[in-house]
């Protein structure tokens, strides 16, 4: 299965009608009440607009989304592909190309790693659209920000893009040779 290109109908920056419920919070690790909470609002904010009347203007910068080393490996894959579809040819954060449900309806879990981050379980309600990502959320500076995304089939975007940006590297051709 692939992992879907970025935000298409991303993340509205308004607040949503309804925000991801968090079915627990278990406080074991280093993180607080307080990091689960901001966590959570983190997440409504990034899945506001993700609902199929979402517009481009719902997308939110992939620096306000993106820790720096998923920032730098996307950026990596997409240079490696020379302006070709890389690894993601959706947005990883719905698993999908085109927003078909409501995801401003999530279930979420939110537990706390022994690292200070966080792992944020989702889960779609719905039947015909079924949904189920695990996103690793890093503190940067004040805001938290997606490390990595796992699927079903897909343990780490992360160590995905950079195995795929290595085997793309090496398979191009070399500078000045024609393939």
């Amino acid at each position: 299965m692939m992992i879907l290109v970025l935000a298409l109908a991303g993340c509205h920056q308004e607040p949503a009608a309804s925000s991801p419920t968090v079915a627990s919070a278990s406080m074991a690790g280093t993180a607080g009440a307080d990091d689960i909470t901001s966590a959570r609002a983190f997440l409504t904010h990034l899945y506001a607009g993700y609902h199929p009347d979402a517009g481009l203007d719902a997308i939110l910068p992939d620096e306000e989304v993106y820790a720096p080393a998923l920032l730098a490996a996307l950026q990596a894959n997409r240079e490696a592909y020379n302006g070709e579809v890389g690894y993601l040819d959706g947005d990883p954060l719905c698993d999908c190309q085109d927003i078909a449900q409501d995801l401003r309806t999530l279930d979420v879990t939110i537990d706390p790693l022994v690292d200070g981050r966080l792992r944020a379980s989702l889960a779609s309600p719905d039947p015909q659209h079924p949904l189920d990502l695990r996103l690793t959320l890093q503190r940067d500076g004040a805001s938290w920000r997606v490390a990595d995304i796992a699927t079903l089939t897909e343990p780490s975007l992360l160590q995905a893009l950079e195995r795929d940006t290595r085997t793309a590297l090496q398979e191009s051709p070399v500078a000045g040779e024609t393939p």
